[in-house]
Formats: C-alpha cells, sequence, structure tokens
C-alpha cells in the first residue's frame, strides 16, 4: 500500500508517493506565479488547486500503474496566508502572502486595543503583520463587501483539507501561525480575535497534527485516480513537518533546513519562560507531538546569498557546471578545498541581511555588508565567507535561544545546503555541534509520511516511525581548535548589525 504527501509552498505544490517504510514510489511537482504589486503579494487559489488537482492525480495514477492504491493524502503548507470563501465555497480574493505590507494599521489598532504585553502572553509570539489576523482585519477594513460574503476564511493546509474531504480543521501548528491562537489552551483565543472585531466561526476547528479529516470526495475519485477509501488527513505546517522528517522528535533536537531561507527548528517540553524570547521574534509554537513545542530561528538569505554569490561571482562556474551536467555549488566547492589558503576561518565578515533580517532583530530596514576584502583575496575564500556568515547568524540565534532556556544539543540538517560537506564543517566548527545529514534530504515529505503510517496504524506512534523511516547518513563533528578560532570573528560579526545600522542611521521599525 501507498502513503502520499502533498506539500503546498508559495511556489509551488508536489506530491510524494512513499509505502509505509519510506520507499519512493512516484511523485509529482507544479509550479505557480506570485503577482507582486506595490507591496501586494497574492497567489491565486483556483491555479494552485488546479495544481494540487495536478500533482495528486498523476502520483496516484503512477501508483496504480504499479498496482497500488494510495491509502492516505496527508496534507502540509506554508503558513500564514489564507483564503476567504463564499457560503457556495466560491474563492472570494486572492491568497494574501505573508510578505504582503497590507495590515500594519491593523497591528497596530489590535496591539492598542489589547495590549502587546497581553498578546504576546497568550498568543507567545510579536505581534506583526505578516500574520493571518492582521490580514482578516485588512479585509473587514479595507474590502467590507468581500468581508460581507466571507463564510469561511482558510489558511493553506486547511483549504486544500476542505477541497478534497469537505472538512474544515486545521493543525495547531498551523492555526499557531494565525496570531489567534492560544498556545497552551490549544484553542482559537475569543478575547483577541473579539478585539480584533473577528468572528471566530470564520476559522476552522483546531486538530493535532495526524487527524483524519475522513474520506475523499466521492466527486473528485475518478479525476484523481483515488479509492473512496483513501483517507484526507491533516499534517502540520511545514517547519514542523520537515522537523518530524529529520527526527527532531524530544527536547534538544533540531532541523536546520537550509533552503533559501535559513530555519532552525529547536524542539523543547515547555513553554517559553524568558518573554525576551518571543520580544526578539522567536515563537512558541505547538510540535506535532502533544506535550512539546518549537520555535523557528531563521535567516532571510540562507540559501539565497550563496545563489546570489554563484550567480555573480560564481557565474563562469555557473556556465561550467552547465556544460559538464553538474551542480555549479560542487565546482565551487571543490574549488575551495583545492585552495590552502582556504584552511581556517576568512576574517572576512558577511552580514547576510541582503533581504533584511529575520530573528532575532525582525528588521526589514537594515542592509547586508562585506567586510575585509583586499585586492588579493580569491574567490574560493570569499565564496567560504558567504557560508561562514550565514552560520555565524544562524550561531548568534542559537545563543539567544540558549541564554533564553531553549538548549540545541545538536543540528540535523536538511535541505540544498546540507549536500555540502565543505559548508557542514564550518557549521559545525562554529556553532561547536554536531551536525547531521540524512539519508533522505526530503524531510517534508518523510514528516508526512510518518504521519499517514501512524494514522493508518503501521507505526504506534511517531517516535516509532522515526526510528523506521529517519536515518542520519554523515555526522560532522565540531574542531575544538577550530572552534576557537572562529570565537574571534564570532565575536566581531556580533557587533555588525549595530555598526551597520548607525552608518545608516536606520531605526528598526518593529522594535
Amino acid at each position: 500500500m501507498a502513503i502520499m504527501g502533498l506539500d503546498l509552498g508559495t511556489s509551488g505544490c508536489k506530491s510524494v508517493v512513499c509505502s509505509p517504510d519510506g520507499k519512493y514510489i512516484s511523485g509529482a511537482y507544479r509550479e505557480y506565479t506570485a503577482q507582486r504589486d506595490a507591496g501586494a503579494h497574492e497567489l491565486d487559489a483556483n491555479v494552485m488547486w488546479d495544481c494540487i488537482r495536478e500533482v495528486i492525480a498523476i502520483g496516484a495514477a503512477d501508483c496504480r500503474a504499479g498496482g497500488d492504491d494510495v491509502e492516505a493524502i496527508i496534507v502540509t503548507s506554508f503558513g500564514e496566508a489564507g483564503v476567504p470563501v463564499d457560503a457556495d465555497g466560491n474563492v472570494l480574493h486572492g491568497i494574501v502572502l505573508y510578505t504582503d505590507n497590507r495590515g500594519e494599521d491593523e497591528t497596530n489598532a489590535l496591539v492598542a486595543a489589547f495590549g502587546r504585553e497581553r498578546l504576546m502572553q497568550t498568543l507567545y509570539m510579536k505581534p506583526h503583520l505578516m500574520y493571518t489576523l492582521p490580514k482578516l482585519m485588512w479585509y473587514k477594513n479595507a474590502l467590507p463587501a468581500i468581508y460581507e460574503k466571507m463564510h469561511h476564511f482558510y489558511l493553506i493546509e486547511d483549504y486544500a483539507v476542505w477541497r478534497l474531504s469537505g472538512v474544515s480543521q486545521i493543525s495547531y501548528t498551523l492555526a499557531s501561525r494565525t496570531m489567534a491562537f492560544d498556545v497552551v489552551g490549544k484553542r482559537w483565543s475569543t478575547e483577541v480575535l473579539s478585539a480584533a472585531g473577528i468572528d471566530p466561526a470564520l476559522l476552522s476547528t483546531p486538530v493535532s497534527a495526524g487527524t483524519v479529516a475522513g474520506t475523499v470526495r466521492r466527486s473528485l475519485c475518478e479525476e484523481l485516480n483515488l479509492s473512496p477509501d483513501t483517507l484526507i488527513i491533516t499534517g502540520a505546517q511545514d517547519q514542523i513537518t520537515a522537523a518530524l522528517g529529520a527526527g527532531a522528535l524530544i527536547p534538544g533536537t533540531s532541523v536546520d533546513g537550509m533552503g533559501t531561507v535559513e530555519c532552525i527548528t529547536p524542539v523543547f517540553d515547555r513553554p517559553f519562560d524568558d518573554m525576551s524570547l518571543i520580544n526578539r521574534g522567536y515563537v512558541c509554537a505547538p510540535h506535532a507531538i502533544d506535550g512539546l513545542y518549537a520555535t523557528y530561528a531563521f535567516c532571510y538569505c540562507g540559501g539565497a546569498l550563496v545563489q546570489w554569490f554563484r550567480d555573480t561571482v560564481g557565474l563562469d562556474a555557473k556556465r561550467l557546471a552547465a556544460e559538464q551536467n553538474t551542480s555549479a555549488y560542487r565546482l565551487l566547492d571543490a574549488e575551495l578545498a583545492a585552495d590552502a589558503r582556504c584552511a581556517g576561518p576568512t576574517g572576512i565578515l558577511v552580514l547576510p541581511h541582503f533581504a533584511g533580517t529575520a530573528t532575532p532583530y525582525m528588521d526589514p530596514a537594515t542592509h547586508g555588508a562585506i567586510v575585509g576584502l583586499a585586492l588579493d583575496t580569491p574567490r574560493s575564500q570569499f565564496y567560504k565567507a558567504v557560508m561562514e556568515g550565514i552560520t555565524y547568524e544562524m550561531r548568534l540565534n542559537l545563543d539567544m535561544l540558549s541564554s533564553g532556556g531553549v538548549p540545541v544539543d545538536a543540528l540535523n540538517a536538511t535541505g540544498g545546503g546540507s549536500r555540502s560537506p565543505i559548508w557542514m564543517q564550518i557549521k559545525a566548527d562554529i556553532t561547536g555541534l554536531p551536525v547531521n545529514t540524512l539519508e533522505n534530504p526530503e524531510a517534508g515529505a518523510v514528516g508526512c509520511i510518518m504521519l499517514g503510517a501512524v494514522a493508518k496504524g503501521y507505526y504506534r506512534d511517531l517516535h516509532e516511525a522515526s526510528s523506521a523511516l529517519v536515518r542520519i547518513k554523515d555526522t560532522y563533528l565540531p574542531d575544538a581548535a577550530m572552534h576557537d578560532r572562529y570565537a574571534e570573528h564570532y565575536e566581531r560579526y556580533c557587533r555588525m548589525y549595530d555598526a551597520v545600522k548607525e552608518i545608516y542611521g536606520l531605526q528598526n521599525p518593529y522594535q
């Protein structure tokens, strides 16, 4: 039998079909494009639904061709953004993304009405216009005709679950990205919603990750190549799903998702005691395992900055890689490994705030910086400095979390960056932590299969599923001497953000 993970992202959606023991069977991917205009960032929900149907149908057809049926579909998605629908299920407006700048006035109004500290103590997050609730308030204020027709407001995970099953339920993990969810009580905060002037009936019922919504709508079975018995299951917000698939299931463990945005997701066993962490932009979110929590430490320019280097300074490597049918990053890594001048810390400091900064500053107004270049700086050293700068930023986050009572014992790295042994060793040496890579770097897909296999009874719980499906590939241990050498450069790095702000006379609008 087979289980399908359905992963819904901001630039595309994919299906991954596996056996309950993790063997890959099939999959498909479809892209869609956000429309961005003068600060308005939207996706077309109908286009997304078309793409969802395509990837399900392709994955399920391939599965059937091998003599099998998809038993269950587990849905995971990105957070914050949502879809308003009317009483007939018609989409009323585009999906307003978390990067959209509408909702600032509404955020400020809610803070004034409810109180900043009280909001943070209730929601375990710092108020910000990126979240769902300010966008809902914006609909009510700016588009009252649409708000009056609004029968339900879905986030992306529960939108897909509803379209597939007819049931409106949302995972605790995704609900916690709305700025309207009581994380400890695991319920919608009627007090916050009342202050915002939003009817709680617009929102789906919160449930634990891995909760079965029901079976697929019969009207969809033929089109999607599914049996009427196929279960539709609410998964989790994508970062939590990736944490599952990377084996981050006990306190002290963490997944380090090294994609376009680098995000470290540590796991812990009680809500924050230190409210200063929330002031710095860290949230306290429910884990997929009841009783555990997670937070997100992230840098907007993780893999995006390495990609920038490849497409500018490393452009000839990109051309050569195309000729040789290989990866430009592999060529740049080889060039770096062969350069004896790059044996230790570069001493070049790269502040990776090229698109503003996420935690711990949450400052969209700051700038990136590169300090320490010379006329004789080789490209390989510059390339290494970019990886060092991103890693310094993530160590800064880890140090902040540790001082606030959220220690991390090891990092399980996933995503494109985890394929670079050089970067993995840099990460271990700078953070002082063991860094593990995984046999299957697609942690989100593995997390979905785990949730589905448990729901179907193939494993007793997620811990047993993790033992069967999550396998360590390589472990990179920190070199103590190199860690000490990096300490001096890291101390300088920690002063760069304030220095850049002072030079440019910039203020953080969210402090």
